[in-house]
């Protein structure tokens, strides 16, 4: 197949002239969003443009030569499914074309679908002509996504909810073909040698396995593991792999991190499955389908016996039992996943919670979309200071999660139960929806002493009043906003921001197990 270095376009865009029209614009605007996102998303410098066909082929007759090559210098094809695309003779050529020229496996993992209407999409999949273009029933790793309204299936999503702003309900489904389409272009970039960044952690040491050149992830896990999950960190990297835990707003992404990994580790405990995830497996099973499902195999999925008494009963035991995976002890873990070297340690106490980062979410909502950047790098430069007062020379890594509340769509994700700490942002709403605010992410935060610790920032402007009223039990701190690039907290809050990271440091260390 094309490599991207070799593409004149990122992707052709197949979709009927008609359909556009009938849906006042939304495949231009739909196509508009991609181009002027995926490059962000993507981090690849230079990165080819969008070809739309209903822009810049005909409408009838047999395939133009001109045709035939943009599709051919294309490194993938979207098709746009509408009422009038299913019964286009010209969209099933250019997709037939396209099958022909990628191959089985380019149609598999080159081809990205965006249904507009659902009744339009059963009618797609229903053809004898689809059918028979498809390498695999039901095995192919398109990915469909669908872009129609809950209330009325047959049409699609606003794009925009006003001039310029992007709609929520078109936002999500989206996302998650710009992270899908990102991680496929990274991939290919990465080895090729176009982009630094998208290639693999540079090891620590030259451990001959294949966790070595890419980084082993730790799979998410209930609170009451995660002193377990640090300490399977700290221990795989001291032998020298590169290793990253996966907090819990995993569960509600299409995973795409795990298409860049080496392995994955799964921690079978004694803590309760996550029944949201609605899978007898809980979010164990649903980490094992992403993993395969993004390529990775059963051989590089490890199951880590974390039960605190050797072959205690547990719902993650009895699943773990219905595979055909080993479950190992820690020790076991690591000598597979990296032999050890000459002089094998590991590493306790203050290592553990080096190798286990501090989490720290900021909301970003469509108000203030673009402020967690700058809130984050002041609390970025707070952090440092308190580390080196409370921990000189051992500074955990402090892990921003500016998508992490995302609070419309909170009701879906899972226990914020990595948290460390939270910052809420009240700008533009009222006193009463900052209220009910808190109310749905203190029900996402475990309870008791052991909830994370909050603040909110108050930012001025918009708001106007220099003395905000108590925000429900959170401390509320003021913020500079007048440049958005250079958000502050003013003078007399700064040592109030230095007493919430210090909370959320011994809140790290306590959710760690981390020694005093």
């Amino acid at each position: 197949m094309k490599s991207l270095k070799d593409s004149e376009y990122t992707a052709f865009i197949s979709y009927a002239h008609a359909d556009d029209t009938a849906s006042l614009d939304w495949v231009s605007h739909f196509c508009r969003e991609l181009h002027r996102v995926l490059p962000a998303v993507a981090r690849i410098p230079r990165l080819p443009p969008l070809h739309q066909s209903g822009l810049n082929g005909p409408v009838a007759g047999v395939l133009s030569d001109e045709l035939k090559a943009n599709v051919a210098a294309s490194f993938a094809m979207l098709i746009v499914i509408g009422d009038n695309y299913v019964h286009s003779p010209w969209c099933m050529r250019e997709l037939a074309y396209f099958r022909e020229l990628f191959g089985e496996r380019g149609f598999r993992e080159r081809l990205f679908m965006v249904a507009m209407s659902e009744p339009a999409a059963l009618a797609l999949a229903a053809k004898p002509e689809w059918r028979a273009l498809l390498p695999n029933e039901g095995a192919g790793d398109q990915l469909w996504l669908g872009f129609f309204k809950d209330e009325d299936r047959r049409y699609p999503i606003d794009v925009y909810a006003a001039e310029g702003i992007v709609s929520p309900k078109f936002a999500k489904p989206f996302r998650r073909l710009l992270d899908e389409f990102a991680a496929r272009l990274k991939a290919d970039a990465a080895q090729a040698g176009l982009v630094a960044a998208a290639q693999a952690p540079v090891p620590v040491s030259a451990v001959p396995s294949a966790a070595a050149t890419r980084p082993v992830l730790i799979g998410w896990a209930a609170a009451g593991s995660a002193a377990s999950a640090a300490q399977v960190a700290a221990s795989l990297a001291e032998r020298g792999l590169a290793v990253r835990t996966i907090g819990a707003e995993v569960l509600a992404t299409d995973f795409a991190d795990f298409a860049q990994a080496a392995a994955l580790v799964l921690l079978v405990d004694t803590q309760p499955l996550m029944a949201a995830a609605a899978v007898p497996g809980g979010h164990l099973q649903l980490q094992r389908e992403a993993w395969l499902r993004k390529g990775g195999g059963e051989g590089t999925l490890w199951l880590l016996d974390a039960r605190p008494a050797d072959g205690e009963a547990s719902a993650a035991a009895d699943w773990a039992a219905s595979l055909s995976l080993p479950l190992l002890p820690l020790p076991a873990l690591c000598d597979r996943l990296a032999p050890p070297p000459a002089r094998a340690a590991v590493v306790l106490g203050p290592a553990v919670a080096a190798a286990s980062p501090v989490r720290i979410y900021i909301e970003s909502n469509r108000h203030e979309r673009n402020l967690w950047r700058a809130l984050g790098e002041q609390v970025q430069g707070k952090w440092a200071q308190v580390c080196a007062e409370l921990a000189p020379g051992r500074m955990p890594p402090l892990v921003l999660r500016p998508r992490g509340l995302p609070v419309d769509e909170l009701d879906a994700y899972p226990l914020l139960d990595d948290a460390d700490g939270v910052m809420l942002l009240w700008g533009k709403k009222t006193s009463e929806a900052l209220v009910a605010q808190i109310n749905k992410v203190e029900s996402k935060l475990p309870g008791g002493a052991d909830i994370a610790p909050g603040i909110v920032a108050y930012l001025m402007p918009p708001q106007h009043s220099t003395e905000p009223m108590p925000a429900w039990g959170w401390q509320v701190l003021r913020f500079d906003a007048r440049d958005e690039a250079r958000i502050d907290v003013l003078d007399a809050e700064r040592d109030e921001l230095r007493r919430f990271l210090v909370d959320v440091y011994h809140r790290h260390r306590a959710r760690t197990g981390a020694a005093s």
